[in-house]
């Protein structure tokens, strides 16, 4: 009896395993770093640049110390909120939830292959600004990582080889 008792046990023991229990309903808190979603242009002396926040927020450097700082140190300096209103002024906010749907895609995206720009093989030889639209996200290991999602260079629309990276961008852009 007590081997049918515990032959018994087990049984729903398993059962319980594969179908679910323990698992956790609550959706999966995303990490999403302070500086997701970045825009440049460059022509010549000239320097401009936009940043999203991981709450929505689209703003845009003011001061030229700003527009030509690096990444790292925008990050630390936006992080530690020394960034006044003569630094970066707010544009416009965005959905928090388009905003993470956006930030998922590129988080999963940036580790697949394709992710690199596709430049064409001869570029035209015209003097025009250089845009570009980057992602950050946290890798597998919580490391903060950049991927470039498009480019404009020499008037010609440079894309990733990868659908979903385009898709980011295409978000991105019609959004800010």
């Amino acid at each position: 009896m007590e081997r049918t008792l515990a032959a018994f046990s087990a049984i729903v023991l398993l059962i319980g395993c594969f179908t679910g229990c323990g698992m956790s309903d609550e959706p999966k808190k995303i990490r999403i770093p302070d500086i997701t979603f970045m825009y440049t242009n460059s022509f010549e002396d000239t320097y401009a640049m936009s940043f999203c926040d991981s709450a929505g927020n689209y703003y845009t450097a003011v001061s030229d110390d700003v527009k030509t700082m690096g990444l790292d140190r925008l990050r630390e300096e936006y992080a530690a909120g020394t960034l006044g209103s003569f630094d970066i002024r707010l544009v416009k906010n965005c959905d928090r939830a388009a905003l993470e749907k956006a930030y998922t895609k590129l988080a999963e995206a940036s580790g697949a292959e394709g992710r690199e720009l596709e430049y064409p093989e001869a570029l035209p030889a015209v003097e025009a600004p250089e845009e570009r639209w980057y992602g950050l996200y946290y890798d597998k290991e919580g490391r903060l990582r950049t991927v470039t999602v498009h480019a404009n260079t020499c008037m010609t629309e440079v894309s990733t080889g990868n659908e979903d990276l385009n898709e980011v961008y295409e978000w991105f852009s019609d959004t800010f």
